[in-house]
């Protein structure tokens, strides 16, 4: 039999296919195929930490409580070995978030008035019309001279709390709030006779004031770990002197690590302001500041 030389590339090929085949039915033979029903897990969940570690000529599928699994048997020994430790009861967790807000308004306003009489002339100095406040009154005479001090303070606080129930490795998001009704001006502009005439109209839209968060909670051992997103919406307080309908805006974005049990406290802000007017017989000064922050505590429900 004689070979051509050109058919010696075609029959290489054909040796290479036929130790490839041999291979696969070779493998084939000392496979198994089970199907593995999930306690706890879905198979979406373990596929992507069990494919890692099944062999490379194996295969792993499966849909929700069920994986199907083609290996060898000392693969799917070691499999089975992993999978108890994964296909475990996930532990209940009680995620509680805290987000305070304390604004604190100081005014002090101090003012002279009175009547000065002397060579036949008289000077009078008018007061301030508020009746609130400390005065005190010297006479002399004709001559009386008054001093008022009024000082007011407000000091506002709101707790939020909130709770929500989520299993470990699993996300969870709660919010709650109110619509509330925003007036609006609108200027509709027309054309009447080739002239453009403008037509100013009241409406109303809703704004969604809510307070909640996004959570998504991983265990080690005793140790928690946090992506969170708390966001909280309040209507602006008359003392702020914003325009109506302000809404108080706070979000927050962070990953946190700590124990359960304990509170974190995962964000504040702190803003302060001041404003003194000063005039020939009197002043005012005024102080504000607004303190806000945000704390999360981790328990396990047993």
């Amino acid at each position: 039999m004689r070979i051509n030389v050109l058919m010696i590339p075609t029959l290489l090929r054909c040796l290479v296919l036929l130790s490839l085949l041999l291979q696969v039915s070779a493998f084939a033979q000392n496979t198994t195929l089970e199907i593995i029903t999930l306690k706890f897990r879905t198979a979406e969940q373990l596929i992507p930490v069990l494919k890692p570690l099944l062999d490379k000529a194996g295969t792993l599928s499966g849909m929700q409580n069920q994986l199907i699994v083609r290996t060898t048997p000392a693969n799917l020994a070691d499999l089975k070995v992993v999978l108890a430790t994964l296909d475990a009861q996930p532990r209940r967790l009680l995620i509680t978030v805290r987000q305070d807000a304390a604004f604190d308004r100081d005014r002090t306003q101090t003012d002279l008035s009175g009547r000065v009489s002397g060579g036949g002339a008289s000077v009078v100095v008018p007061g301030n019309t508020n009746p609130r406040g400390a005065t005190v009154e010297v006479q002399r005479g004709d001559n009386v001279l008054r001093g008022r001090i009024d000082n007011t303070r407000s000091l506002n606080a709101d707790d939020n709390t909130q709770t929500l129930q989520v299993l470990e490795g699993s996300s969870g998001f709660i919010r709650a709030g109110q619509s509330v009704p925003v007036p609006q001006r609108q200027v509709v502009r027309t054309i009447v006779n080739g002239q453009v005439v403008e037509r100013v109209g009241n409406a109303v839209e809703y704004r969604d004031v809510t307070s909640g968060f996004y959570v998504l909670p991983r265990l080690a051992g005793d140790r928690v770990t946090l992506e969170i997103n708390p966001q909280r919406d309040t209507l602006a307080r008359p003392e702020q002197n914003l325009p109506s309908g302000s809404v108080n805006v706070q979000q927050a974005s962070t990953t946190v690590s700590g124990r359960l049990g304990e509170w974190m406290e995962i964000g504040g802000v702190t803003h302060s302001a001041s404003n003194q007017q000063s005039t020939i017989l009197g002043s005012t000064r005024e102080t504000s500041s607004d303190n806000r922050r945000i704390l999360l505590k981790v328990d396990e429900i047993r």
